[in-house]
This record gives structure tokens, C-alpha cells and sequence, in this order.
């Protein structure tokens, strides 16, 4: 091939992916996600989620697994050591060696810390340790209505290695399997929609860069994996259709199927499912009674068995409160919703990495909701709020440098048509997920929507590439650098990100600080790395005060984020939410005799400490301040209940 325009070339294609490979992690990838999901379900039908159930059904799996081996005669066709010498060759390039450097940060990372995620924290990891305690799902008593409502596919994921580990923190592995998967499901998919092929490498590599992507990639954080199941489910149903694959038509529905069961925000994602697989379902005829299991398994694994319990306890598909309690129960006109999320999702992709003003933005967004244009947007959860002072993984969309270099490609390219004969619904299924964007946007008003678009964003970026311009634009050198800068750029993000940093920045900043007493730039750069070292304090809090006697304790909270930690290690203790109508006897009969309450609860219920110590019928024993992620002090109280008292 020709050399970029000076010295050696970044691109050459017989480097650029061996999809055959991946394909097979994806098939693995998805078989494993089907078990697990149907292995939670079915477990929790006989009360058997724990230790022994699941080595019942590992047992069983393994068995199938060696037949399956030894039927197919399956072998290696390569040596260990030419694929080593594959992976050298492809991983040389610039592009794919930066990919590779975010993905081995994003596992350091994730093994270095726990993760400090509010939404896992509050409501995604206790459920599952209520769960296993448990020994099956079932509803639990709580004012925080997502500890049931909300899609948990990647909790069923996870049910297994926090049962067997006892812990929480290896939980970042399944986003972090996930993120080494995704460049050679964009390349395959883009490539499938007609984009060039040189186009195609570039933005496999440099798409993975975005924030919601790999910083998600080293924490708990549930929007990103699901990106694997989208491409997935349109690659198969497109390869289904040009090879007349059965068995990649299955893959292709159990792949949108564990879509829609990994979040209800994802399920409008099915649409350019449903365009690419209308035309194959034709070899569903081949093997019938192959592909009616299969689409049991897929309605087990997607969003109907949970959509299902939710209509049975609360009323209604989505679990949603039937009066608005603690919980915004608001609702506006679809053209509202558009409007606002066409202001919020921009906003929250534009958030540098480091944004010391975000109070004051936060300010006046509260002041324009007072106005009356704002007040069209009054459903919305904390519209137009930035949380924290930058850009973490709980509210990173795409990210700026993405964003800027999409623009820049834009601009500089144009949209244009495909060269070459159109392929037959090919147009129509490139501008399907700006349909699916649409309905998002018009439904969802929740609070940091821009990381639940994480399964979106990959997609609408074939109608923007499929020009022959932006197949010339990618050979340009200034391109190039411009791509890798953003990738770099999001490296050095990674260093530094304030929840989870890779360099000492305590040991660091605080000696700058005593130096520089007066120095307000410095003292809130300690502060911000601070609330990571807080909210690990707060996951040990009570450890000492707590007699180790004590099997349950109860929580008072809303949506407190300090219940995950009060179940490690799995087994020594269990946490019971405790309501406002539970009395002191009924406690203390269930074996709890130690009550935490959390200060963000009481602020939410309008209650105070004394309210609630003297329904309880306690005495404060304790207390620790928590300095979370959102900059915001949280105060939790040791409340210890009188052996006597009862009201």
C-alpha cells in the first residue's frame, strides 16, 4: 500500500482486524451472559441462589461444554506462541497501541480501587447481596423503588463472583471484558453499514476512547457493556442475512434480547435490530424447534421477566411509585422532553475533564428553572446539573474530545453517500438509531442521561462516516495525529481522573498544601482527591462500634450509598432497610439492634435526628461525615436501640 504522506504508514489492512476472532469472544461473551442471566432467574425460582446452586449449574455447564468438545473434535488451530506473534504485529500500530494502553489502565485501575459509584452503591450491589441472603430475588422492602425497578442483567452477571469472592470489588471485570471486545464489533458493523474500511479502523480505535467508555471500562457502571449487545445484535442479523446462518440469527437474538434486560433506557436500540433481522427471518423455518428455545432463552434474559414482577408489586412495566414520595413522578410533553435532553445531553458531553465552576452553572441552572421557560423542564431529574467538579464515570458521555474531533470531521468531510452500489436497507438502518435517539430522548428525563446513552453513541456515527470524503479525510496526517491526540488526551485523563487516579495524589497534593496554605487552586484539588479516601471510611464506618456479634443492622436512608459496604465480607452481617412505620419491638425482635441514619435520607424526608431517635426509642452511639463524589457532606449516625423501650 501507498506510505502515509511522510515516513511510515499508521494503517495497513492486513493489520486492521481479524474479525473471526472476535466474533468467537462475542459468541462466548454472549452464550456466558445467557447462562448467568437464566442461572439467576431460574435459581431464585427454587431458592437456590447460592454457593451449592450455582456449582450444581456450573457442574452442568462444564459437562456440556467437554461434549461439545469432544463431539465437534474441537482443536487450536494456532500455537501460542504465532499468536503472540500476531498480536505483536497488530498492536504495533500507533491506534491500536493506545487502545491497548487504555484497556490495561482501565484493569489497573479497576483491581486498585473499589468503586465509589453512587447508583451501584445505593441500590445495584445491595440488592444483590439482599439477594443471596435470600437465596432468591424477590422484592425488597425500601424507599428506593430502583433497588427493584431498575434492569438487572448485569447484576446476574455479577451475582456469581460477589458470592464466590464475598466482595463487590471485582465487579469493574465484566465492563473491563466488555471494552476489549467493542473495537472489532464497530469495525465489523461500519464496515457491514458501507462505511470504508480505512474509515472503519480508525474510528474502531479511536470510538473506544470515549469516556463514557473507558473510564466506565474499570468501574461497576452499567451503561457501557451494553454497547456489546447492540453491535452485536445487528452484525449477526446482517452476517445472518448475507450467509444465510441460522445459528448467527440466534446469536443475533439472544444478543438484543440481554440488551433490553441490561437497561429499560436501551430497549428503543431494538429498532435497528428489528430493520436488520426482518429480512433473515426466513431460516427460521430450517430449524424451528431450535430457534423456539432459543427465543425462550432470549424472553428470559430481556426486560420481560423483571417488566413482569414490576407490574405485579407496583403497577405498572417499569416499577415506577404510583405517587411521587421521595421520587419525581412528573411528566411533560414529549416535545419538552426533546427539547430539554437536546440541551442536557450536549451539556453533559461538553463538561471538561476539570470544571472548578460547577457549582456556580448549578446555580443558575436551578435559577432558570424558575423562570418560565424553565418551567417546561420541571420533570426533568436536577436539569442541566453537573455533578461533582469534572468529568468522571458517573456523568461522561462521548466526551469533548470526541465530540471535537467528530465536528472537526464534520467539517472538514461532509456527509455524503456511500461509493459504490446501495446495499438494500443499508440507508434506512444507518439512520434507525436517530429514531431510537428520538424516542429516548422524547421518554427519558432521569439525571445524567448523557452515560445512559453509552449503547447509543457508536451508532450514529455510520451515517456521518459513510461519505467517500471521510474516507480520504482519515488518510491525512493532520487527521490522524488529531485522532490519536484525543485518544492521549483521554489517556492522560485516566492518569488523573479524581476517583480513581493512577499516581499518588494524596502523597502529592497534601505536602502542596501545607506549603501553600493560602492557595485556594491547591486546596480544592485536595479536596477533590480527598472524598475517595471519605467514602472509603464510609464503607468500613461502625466497624469498631458495632459489637461483632451483631448479625443485622438496620439503615435508615433513601437512597444512601453506604449499605454495600456494611455486607463485606459476604456472611458476617446482613442490612435491613428500616421504614418510617417499623417500631422499635418489631426491630429488635428481627435481631436488629444497631440503626444507621443517613443525614441525605433525612433531608429527603424531611425529618430530623431527634424524630428519629425517639421513634426508635435509641441513643446516637456514633457518627462519621462523608464527603462524597457530588461534593456534598453526608452525615451517618449510629443510632443504638433500648433493650427496654417500646412504642
Amino acid at each position: 500500500m501507498r506510505p502515509n504522506s511522510h515516513g511510515k504508514c499508521l494503517y495497513k489492512p492486513s493489520l486492521a482486524i481479524n474479525f473471526g476472532r472476535v466474533r468467537n469472544a462475542v459468541k462466548i461473551w454472549i452464550l456466558l451472559s445467557t447462562f448467568l442471566v437464566c442461572s439467576g432467574w431460574i435459581l431464585s425460582v427454587f431458592h437456590e441462589l447460592n454457593r451449592a446452586g450455582y456449582c450444581v449449574v456450573f457442574g452442568l455447564a462444564f459437562g456440556t461444554f467437554l461434549f461439545w468438545r469432544w463431539k465437534t473434535r474441537c482443536r487450536p488451530s494456532k500455537t501460542p506462541a504465532l499468536l503472540f506473534q500476531k498480536f505483536r504485529r497488530r498492536f504495533k500500530r500507533p491506534a491500536p497501541m493506545l487502545f491497548l494502553a487504555l484497556a490495561l489502565m482501565s484493569f489497573i485501575s479497576g483491581a486498585l480501587y473499589v468503586s465509589e459509584n453512587n447508583d451501584s452503591n445505593e441500590y445495584r450491589v445491595p440488592r444483590v447481596w439482599h439477594w443471596l441472603a435470600e437465596g432468591h430475588w424477590h422484592w425488597i422492602r425500601t424507599l428506593d423503588f430502583r433497588m427493584n425497578a431498575a434492569g438487572c442483567n448485569f447484576e446476574w452477571l455479577g451475582t456469581p463472583l460477589m458470592l464466590f469472592t464475598r466482595h463487590d470489588r471485582f465487579l469493574f471485570l465484566i465492563n473491563c471484558v466488555s471494552y476489549l471486545m467493542l473495537p472489532g464489533l464497530i469495525f465489523s458493523v461500519f464496515t457491514r453499514l458501507q462505511v470504508r474500511p480505512r474509515a472503519a479502523w480508525w474510528w474502531m480505535w479511536i470510538l473506544p476512547s470515549g469516556f463514557c467508555y473507558a473510564l466506565q471500562a474499570s468501574s461497576d457502571v452499567n451503561d457501557s457493556f451494553a454497547v456489546i449487545y447492540a453491535l452485536a445484535s445487528v452484525d449477526f442479523a446482517l452476517r445472518a442475512r448475507e450467509k444465510n446462518c441460522v445459528s448467527d440469527l440466534w446469536f443475533s437474538i439472544l444478543a438484543v434480547a440481554l440488551l433490553t434486560g441490561a437497561k429499560q433506557t436501551d430497549i428503543p436500540l431494538a429498532l435497528p435490530w428489528l430493520i436488520a433481522v426482518i429480512p433473515c427471518l426466513r431460516l427460521i423455518k430450517t430449524k424451528v424447534l431450535a430457534t423456539a428455545g432459543i427465543c425462550i432463552a432470549a424472553l428470559l434474559v430481556s426486560a420481560l421477566p423483571l417488566a413482569c414482577l414490576n407490574f405485579h408489586y407496583a403497577g405498572n412495566w417499569m416499577g415506577l411509585p404510583t405517587s411521587s414520595g421521595f421520587w419525581k413522578n412528573e411528566s411533560s410533553p414529549p416535545f419538552w422532553n426533546v427539547v430539554g435532553n437536546a440541551f442536557c445531553i450536549p451539556t453533559q458531553n461538553l463538561i471538561p475533564p476539570y470544571m472548578p465552576s460547577a457549582h456556580r452553572w448549578n446555580e443558575a441552572m436551578a435559577h432558570f428553572l424558575q423562570t418560565p421557560l424553565g418551567s417546561h423542564f420541571r420533570a426533568f431529574e436536577n436539569f442541566g446539573y453537573i455533578a461533582g467538579r469534572g468529568t468522571t464515570e458517573v456523568n461522561a458521555g462521548i466526551g469533548l474530545w470526541i465530540f471535537i474531533l467528530t465536528v472537526i470531521s464534520l467539517g472538514a468531510a461532509g456527509f455524503g453517500k456511500a461509493r459504490g452500489t446501495p446495499k438494500n436497507g443499508r440507508r434506512c438502518l444507518r439512520w434507525a438509531p436517530y429514531l431510537s435517539l428520538l424516542v429516548f430522548m422524547a421518554t427519558v428525563t432521569t439525571f445524567e442521561n448523557a452515560r445512559q446513552l453509552a449503547a447509543y453513541y457508536v451508532f450514529l456515527f455510520p451515517a456521518m462516516l459513510v461519505s467517500n470524503g471521510q474516507a480520504t479525510l482519515v488518510r491525512k496526517r493532520w487527521w490522524q495525529y488529531a485522532g490519536l491526540g484525543a485518544m492521549l488526551l483521554t489517556i492522560a485523563m485516566l492518569i488523573v481522573v479524581r476517583n480513581r487516579p493512577l499516581f499518588p495524589a494524596i502523597s502529592i497534593l497534601t505536602p502542596l498544601k501545607e506549603r501553600y496554605p493560602q492557595s485556594h487552586f491547591v486546596a480544592t484539588l485536595v479536596d477533590s482527591y480527598s472524598h475517595r479516601l471519605s467514602m472509603l471510611k464510609g464503607r468500613s464506618a461502625f466497624e469498631n462500634t458495632i459489637p461483632a456479634g451483631e448479625q443485622v443492622i438496620g439503615y435508615v436512608t433513601v437512597r444512601g450509598s453506604q449499605e454495600a459496604g456494611q455486607w463485606v465480607p459476604f456472611g458476617h452481617r446482613r442490612v435491613e432497610r428500616v421504614l418510617p412505620g417499623d417500631k422499635p419491638a418489631e426491630l429488635q425482635a428481627s435481631g436488629i439492634h444497631f440503626v444507621m441514619i443517613d443525614s441525605d435520607g433525612m433531608g429527603l424526608s424531611s425529618t430530623t435526628l431527634g424524630d428519629w431517635t425517639n421513634r426508635l426509642n435509641g441513643v446516637v452511639v456514633d457518627s462519621v461525615e462523608i464527603h462524597a463524589a457530588t461534593d456534598n457532606t453526608i452525615t451517618n449516625y449510629l443510632v443504638r436501640l433500648n433493650p427496654s423501650g417500646t412504642n
